[in-house]
C-alpha cells in the first residue's frame, strides 16, 4: 500500500512540475513566435525587393529562401540587410550635406558674404527636411533594439541594430528643429550662420565617424552578404547643389520612407492590431503596474549616478540614458525590466563591493594601526556598522519594490537577477537585527561582549566575502565600469594620508585614523541610501507596496 502511495506522490508531483516546465516554456515560444512573425514579415519584403532589382529573379530566390530555414540565420541576415541599407541611406544623405558645405567653405574662404549666408541656409533646409525620415528611420532601428534576442539565442555572434548611429543623427536634427536652438541675437546674420556652418562641419565629422566605426566593426561579414545588399537599389539623390531642391529632396525622403519603413512593417509592428504582431505578456505578470512604475521612475535624477556603468548585454555595452531614455510601453516592456534590473544588478553589486572593501579597511586598522587601542576601535567599527543599517533597510526596500512592480522576477540564472544582491542585504539587516553592535547595554565585560561580536560578525563577514567574491567573476560579463574597483589597501593608504587626519577627542594617532576612516563610511553609506532609493523614485510607487512578494524572497 505504501509503494502504491508512494507511486501515486511521485506521479502527482511529476505531473505538476511538468506542467509548471511547459507553462515557463510557454511564454518563451509565445515570444520567439511573436519575434518570428516580424523578423519573416521583415525578411520577406526584403527578398522581394531583391527580385524586383535582380537581374536574375529565379537565381536569387533559389539562393536565399533555402538557407533561412533556421531562425537564427533568418534574424541575422535580416538585421545585418537591413544596417547596410540604412547605412547606405546614411552614405547618401552625408554625399549630399558634403557637397554643400564644400561650396559653403569655397564662399566663406572667399568671403562672399551674402551667397555664404544663403549656402548655409540651404544646408539648414536639407537637414531640417530630412526630419521626418529620420524620425522614422529611428523607430524602426528603436523597436528592433526592444527584441529581447537573450530570450531567443544562447551566447554567440546576433547583429545589433545601428541603433545608436542613427539616434545621434536623429538628435541632432532634433536640435535643429527645435525653437531653442536659437543664436545670440545680437550677432549679425554672417556670424550666426558661420557658427552654424561649424556646428554642421563638426556635425558631419562625428556622424561619419560613427558610420566608418560600423563598417571596421564589420570587417566579418559575408561577401555573399555585402553582394546581396547591392543587389537592392535605395532612391537616388541629386549630387549637386544646383538640383537639391525641397521637392527632389521630399521625392527622395519620402521613398525612403515608403520602402525602408511602411513596406517593411514598422507602422504596424509599432501600433500592432493583427494578433501575431501583438508582444505576448509573460505570465505572472502584472505588466501595467510594471509600465507605470517603469515610467515613474525612469524620469528621476539618481540614474545620473550610474552614467559610468554600462550594461554588457549580448555582447554590446547599452549606457544608461539609452536604458531610461525610451518611454515604456506593452512594445518594450520585457526589454526595459530586463535591462533596467541588470543595471540595478551592476550598481548594487557595485555598492556592497565597496562596502565589503571599506569594512575590510576599517578590519585591518583595527589590526595595525590601532591595535594598543584594538577594541577601542572595534566599539568605532561597530557603531558605523549600525549605521549603514539604513542604508541597507533603503536597497532591501528598493528590491522588494522592483520585485512587487513586476519589473524583477526572480529567476536565478537571469544576468538581470537580483537575488544575490537580496539575499547579501538580507543577510546584513539579519545581522543587525539579532544582535546588538551598538553597544548600548554593555557592563563590565566590555571586552569580552565586543570580542563576542566581532566573532559573530567574522562568520557574516566572512561568508558574504566569499559568495561576493564569486559573483565578481562574471561581474565584467553583466557591467562595463569606467574606473576599477579600488582595492583595501587603497582606502587604508587614503585613511592614512596625514591630511586626512583630524584633531578630535582621541589624542593618539590610529584612532584619529579609525574616526576619519568611519567619517568616511558613513558618507558613502548616507549618499548611497539618497542616491538609490530617494533619488530613483522607489517612494513613489505607492500602487505597487501591497502587492505580494513573490514567495522565494520570504
Amino acid at each position: 500500500m505504501k509503494f502504491y502511495l508512494f507511486i501515486i506522490i511521485f506521479i502527482f508531483v511529476f505531473v505538476l512540475q511538468s506542467d509548471k516546465g511547459v507553462h515557463c516554456e510557454s511564454y518563451h515560444d509565445v515570444y520567439e513566435n511573436y519575434i518570428e512573425n516580424v523578423v519573416s514579415h521583415i525578411y520577406s519584403q526584403i527578398i522581394l525587393y531583391q527580385k524586383q532589382d535582380s537581374h536574375n529573379i529565379i537565381g536569387t530566390e533559389e539562393a536565399f529562401q533555402p538557407n533561412m530555414l533556421n531562425f537564427r540565420l533568418k534574424y541575422n541576415y535580416t538585421i545585418s540587410i537591413l544596417n547596410y541599407k540604412y547605412i547606405e541611406i546614411l552614405i547618401k544623405f552625408f554625399h549630399l550635406i558634403q557637397f554643400i558645405l564644400k561650396k559653403c567653405l569655397q564662399f566663406y574662404q572667399e568671403n562672399v558674404l551674402n551667397t555664404f549666408i544663403s549656402c548655409v541656409q540651404m544646408l539648414e533646409i536639407v537637414v531640417k527636411s530630412s526630419k521626418t525620415m529620420f524620425e522614422k528611420l529611428h523607430n524602426a532601428m528603436k523597436f528592433l533594439s526592444y527584441i529581447d534576442i537573450r530570450l531567443l539565442f544562447v551566447e554567440g555572434f546576433v547583429p545589433h541594430p545601428i541603433f545608436d548611429v542613427i539616434d545621434f543623427i536623429y538628435q541632432y536634427i532634433l536640435e535643429e528643429c527645435s525653437e531653442t536652438s536659437s543664436f545670440d541675437l545680437n550677432k549679425s546674420p554672417y556670424e550666426i550662420s558661420e557658427m552654424k556652418f561649424k556646428n554642421l562641419i563638426k556635425f558631419q565629422m562625428d556622424a561619419s565617424t560613427r558610420v566608418d566605426n560600423f563598417f571596421q566593426n564589420n570587417k566579418f561579414m559575408s561577401n555573399c552578404l555585402i553582394d546581396d545588399t547591392k543587389k537592392i537599389k535605395i532612391a537616388e539623390l541629386p549630387s549637386n547643389l544646383e538640383s537639391a531642391r525641397k521637392e527632389i529632396l521630399n521625392k527622395f525622403f519620402n521613398e525612403i520612407i515608403e520602402v525602408w519603413y511602411k513596406n517593411l512593417g514598422f507602422e504596424e509592428f509599432i501600433k500592432p492590431k493583427r494578433a501575431e504582431f501583438i508582444p505576448p505578456i509573460p505570465p505572472n505578470t502584472n505588466q501595467n503596474d510594471g509600465i507605470e512604475a517603469l515610467n515613474i521612475i525612469r524620469k528621476e535624477s539618481g540614474w545620473k549616478k550610474m552614467n559610468h556603468i554600462s550594461i554588457v548585454y549580448f555582447g554590446e555595452h547599452i549606457s544608461v540614458d539609452r536604458i531610461i531614455n525610451d518611454e515604456v510601453s506593452n512594445i518594450n516592456f520585457q526589454i526595459k525590466k530586463d535591462h533596467v534590473s541588470q543595471l540595478i544588478r551592476c550598481r548594487f553589486t557595485e555598492i556592497m563591493k565597496n562596502y565589503r572593501t571599506l569594512l575590510s579597511a576599517m578590519l585591518y586598522i583595527c589590526d595595525k594601526d590601532a591595535y594598543d587601542n584594538y577594541h577601542k576601535c572595534l566599539i568605532e567599527l561597530f557603531s558605523s556598522f549600525v549605521k549603514s543599517k539604513q542604508m541597507l533597510e533603503y536597497l532591501y526596500e528598493a528590491l522588494v519594490t522592483l520585485n512587487r512592480s513586476s519589473i524583477w522576477s526572480v529567476n536565478y540564472f537571469s544576468k538581470s537577477n537580483l537575488q544575490r544582491v537580496f539575499d547579501w542585504v538580507a543577510g546584513f539587516l539579519n545581522l543587525l537585527e539579532n544582535n546588538d553592535f551598538s553597544l548600548k547595554n554593555i557592563d563590565d565585560n566590555e571586552i569580552k561582549t565586543v570580542e563576542q561580536l566581532l566573532v559573530i560578525f567574522k562568520n557574516t563577514f566572512h561568508s558574504f566575502n566569499t559568495q561576493i567574491s564569486s559573483d565578481m567573476k562574471i561581474y565584467d560579463t553583466l557591467c562595463y565600469k569606467d574606473d576599477k574597483f579600488k582595492n583595501v589597501q587603497y582606502y587604508v593608504n587614503y585613511f592614512r594620508n596625514p591630511e586626512n587626519i583630524l584633531i578630535n577627542s582621541y589624542p593618539e594617532n590610529s584612532m584619529q585614523i579609525m574616526l576619519y576612516a568611519c567619517n568616511f563610511f558613513d558618507s558613502f553609506c548616507e549618499n548611497v541610501s539618497k542616491s538609490c532609493y530617494e533619488d530613483l523614485g522607489f517612494e513613489k510607487l505607492s500602487h505597487c507596496k501591497n502587492k505580494e512578494l513573490d514567495r522565494k524572497l520570504l
